[in-house]
């Protein structure tokens, strides 16, 4: 069977058409959004006159809720409200009504968030139980502030709003490279912005323990080049959080993650003989490990939860745990002897061991451990929280023995990744959604695929492709040992070609494979976010076998919760680590995404319209620039501006608009192999201003010229004129930035950049004017310009020509 050009168009699509689809319950551009909107008619005037009173409970953090509103209000109207504090209810035109004070001074995982919010008849109301609702119903109504020709308004509306998981975190990695005060403050911001309740602060890790202690002065004094914060900042930190309704937990890492500790205070780790280690510059995952039978290792232990935790006053702590590197504890015989007198089970038995007796320590001091999924051990503790990076497979797991779980897979936003794929992923565990059975009448084949690796051994997995008696086709696949998961079909042609895409547990993955008798063909790869991997492979069960079966999945299936089990999901959490990423970049790398992430942590499950949740995005993006200060736009302009050195950056900002840095963990392995070539690019050395640094994860003009090419395959000619205007623009900027490239040493190598877009903008206009012609491209040329799409669509200075897609598209389209 062989799908039709426009569904595989239509499928390949992450805007899915060029005319943004209304989903139910998605007229307002809100997000997070709320889980019940009802519009009204006309709407409330916002002008100078406006005022706020607060009817219900009051306190300094509720009056400073007020007052950040009004200031807010002022940055996005530009009015003037001076005397915005009404004497009474019916003068207000926002009355803020709180019933209860909090039930505790430490918010704490069961805060109540939930709030309703009315406008009608010149007067908006802000009801909510506990300060934490109205928190979260400021920002909604920061987000409702319209501007026309006629003035400042709200629409008439009644919300009904609540959180769908209590715990709706960021894990910011200020270790690898220190991050000022200003920045991490404008992300508590936008957190607050985004309704996000959790600051997970990472400041203890290999490269430096950005942490002010009194004693043990040698884990911050050695480690960290002087960048570090006082506890005075700290203290700082987590009041404004307090403020804006966050949470902030330290995560102080154990056993592994060592470098820092195993430099400052060597004799702690579990090296044999005496050691010295120096300070950690690299990236990795390294030896050091912190030495579970050494009794002054539990004095430095406890005096350090001392210290953090009168710094932070949040119920949980989070202890790290992921990695460890057991080489040492292998090699140690006094540690091998330990382990064989207490009966332990191995290695992970000693790691469960420490974390027992560190769970103790904390909970002496009144705090609720958590960690990474390695903590995970038969003897850990159920009151233990486990933070998983490994995917569902294992928090719907952990779940199911009994554990508390946080998502953090698929939410890594120091990888530049499509939006899409963040959104589709869920926290909850949801089971296999597609049929692997064989019945009757269906026929089924199963390929054995393998792609390398830049760092690390290849990925091997399996692919089983179905089709039933009436022609419907299904996919799935049984990836690297993951569970079996299915696979979206975008085309299939048997014996000829399939592509179809995928969420796996780190990146969106998509199929494109020819078939060549029973093998993969040459020019087979795998799309890892928006890089492309060669994919070799063969045929290994069929139903033209001899009483051949679909292989049975080598993962297992993923995890069904029972309703009691599912309870134990807390939320997740946003995870942002450090390598390539500095003050200047950071914001870049992760707005306007969170917002997305956060709609999934806080809204309803079945709020699942892409294209909606692009729509809006688009416009909270710009809202947070106005409404917040955020500086991710003005910070890149900065970088182009430094790029250009003095000449007009014009052609840069357009050339980033169909550019992508390469995503997954692409830029990272590129840096890897320069290093391993003798290069200095993978550790804190490395520069960050390299044109792939300014540039925005996604490019919208792509998805723009995807549409267009979907809209033109489905005979629309017209659609073609805005395409062509597109490929001019690109060919304009590409050229004029060859020359800004050359004379700068941060983008001498940007060059060839530059070039293959030139090119694939002058194959576009070919191909469109083709299309205008009435033209089809013949066999020859489509292998020729095929060939040019190839070797544009390589890795480029860390960046992608993003354009190669709708060209290939467009291609397609006409030499089918």
């Amino acid at each position: 069977m062989k799908k039709s050009i426009l569904s595989l168009l239509v499928a390949g699509s992450l805007t899915t058409t060029a005319v943004w689809a209304k989903a139910p319950n998605t007229d307002l551009n809100l997000m997070p959004y709320p889980q019940s909107v009802e519009l009204g008619q006309g709407n409330v005037i916002l002008d100078q006159d406006f005022s706020i009173y607060i009817k219900g409970f009051n306190s300094d953090r509720v009056d400073y809720t007020a007052k950040r509103f009004i200031e807010r209000l002022e940055r996005q109207t530009g009015l003037p409200t001076l005397n915005w504090r009404a004497e009474s209810e019916d003068d207000a035109t926002l009355v803020i009504d709180i019933q209860s004070a909090a039930k505790s001074d430490v918010q704490d995982i069961d805060a109540d968030e939930s709030y309703t919010l009315t406008s009608g008849n010149g007067k908006i109301v802000l009801e909510s139980n506990r300060p934490y609702g109205a928190i979260r119903g400021i920002e909604t109504l920061l987000q409702l502030v319209q501007t026309d020709a006629n003035g400042y308004s709200v629409p008439a509306v009644s919300i009904v709003d609540e959180p769908r998981f209590r715990w709706r975190g960021v894990s910011y990695d200020t270790s690898r490279h220190f991050i000022e005060m200003e920045v991490i403050l404008r992300q508590l911001d936008a957190m607050a912005s985004a309704k996000m309740n959790v600051f997970h602060w990472h400041i203890w890790d290999d490269q430096g323990i950005r942490i002010q202690l009194d004693n043990y002065t040698k884990l911050w004094e050695k480690t960290t080049d002087g960048d570090y914060y006082t506890k005075d900042q700290i203290r700082y930190v987590v009041d404004y959080a307090r403020k804006l309704g966050i949470r902030v937990v330290p995560e102080i890492s154990l056993p592994g993650h060592a470098s820092a500790v195993a430099h400052a205070y060597p004799e702690l780790m579990s090296g044999v003989g005496e050691q010295s280690y120096p300070q950690q510059r690299e990236w990795g995952v390294f030896e050091p490990l912190m030495d579970p039978t050494n009794p002054d290792l539990y004095v430095m232990l406890e005096s350090v939860f001392d210290e953090v935790v009168e710094l932070f006053p949040d119920e949980y702590f989070h202890i790290g745990g992921d990695e460890p590197n057991y080489k040492q504890w292998q090699e140690n015989p006094e540690i091998q002897a330990f382990i064989k007198e207490k009966g332990l089970d191995g290695e992970r038995g000693l790691q469960s061991y420490l974390n027992a007796k560190v769970e103790n320590m904390l909970e002496e001091r009144g705090k609720k451990m958590t960690g990474w999924d390695e903590i995970w051990h038969k003897d850990l503790p159920k009151s233990i929280v486990i933070q998983s990076w490994r995917g569902h497979d294992s928090i719907g797991r952990a779940a199911q023995e009994g554990y508390q779980g946080l998502l953090s897979t698929g939410y890594y936003l120091d990888q530049p990744q499509p939006t899409s794929y963040h959104y589709r992923n869920d926290p909850m565990p949801s089971g296999l959604t597609v049929d692997d059975q064989l019945h009757d009448g269906e026929r089924f084949v199963s390929y054995q695929w393998e792609k390398p690796r830049t760092k690390g051994g290849p990925r091997k997995g399996l692919l089983t492709i179905i089709q039933a008696k009436d022609g419907t086709v299904r996919a799935f696949t049984d990836y690297n040992g993951k569970s079996r998961a299915e696979v979206e079909i975008l085309e299939y042609e048997p014996g000829k070609l399939f592509r179809g895409h995928f969420d796996n547990f780190m990146s969106y993955t998509e199929f494109n494979l020819q078939f060549s008798g029973d093998q993969l063909a040459d020019g087979s790869y795998q799309l890892i976010g928006n890089v492309r991997w060669p994919t070799t492979g063969e045929l290994v069960a069929s139903s033209a076998q001899p009483d051949a079966s679909i292989p049975e999945p080598t993962g297992g299936y993923p995890a069904e919760l029972n309703d009691q089990e599912k309870e134990l999901i807390l939320g997740g959490e946003i995870t942002v680590w450090g390598e390539n990423i500095n003050s200047m970049t950071m914001e870049n790398r992760i707005w306007p995404r969170s917002y997305a992430i956060a709609e999934r942590f806080w809204s309803s499950e079945d709020l699942t319209n892409e294209a909606s949740m692009y729509k809006r995005m688009r416009a909270i993006d710009n809202w947070s620039e106005i409404s917040l200060g955020m500086r991710h736009h003005a910070d890149a302009r900065v970088m182009m501006q430094r790029l250009a050195n003095g000449r007009d950056i014009t052609p840069l900002i357009t050339l980033a608009k169909y550019t992508e840095p390469a995503q997954y963990y692409a830029r990272n392995w590129e840096k890897w192999i320069q290093t391993e070539n003798h290069g200095d690019l993978y550790n804190q050395h490395e520069r960050l201003n390299r044109f792939a640094d300014a540039l925005p994860v996604e490019s919208y003009a792509v998805y723009e010229m995807r549409d267009l090419v979907t809209e033109f395959a489905s005979g629309n000619m017209q659609a073609l004129t805005p395409l062509k205007q597109h490929y001019e623009q690109l060919l304009s900027a590409s050229t004029q930035a060859t020359d800004v490239f050359a004379n700068n040493v941060a983008s001498v190598d940007t060059v060839a950049l530059a070039e293959a877009s030139q090119k694939i903008a002058q194959l576009g206009l070919t191909l469109i004017a083709k299309a205008q012609a009435g033209e089809v491209v013949s066999s020859a040329d489509a292998r020729e310009y095929q060939s040019m799409i190839d070797n544009s669509a390589k890795i480029i200075d860390e960046t992608i020509v993003a354009t190669t897609k709708p060209t290939e598209m467009l291609l397609w389209t006409l030499s089918k």
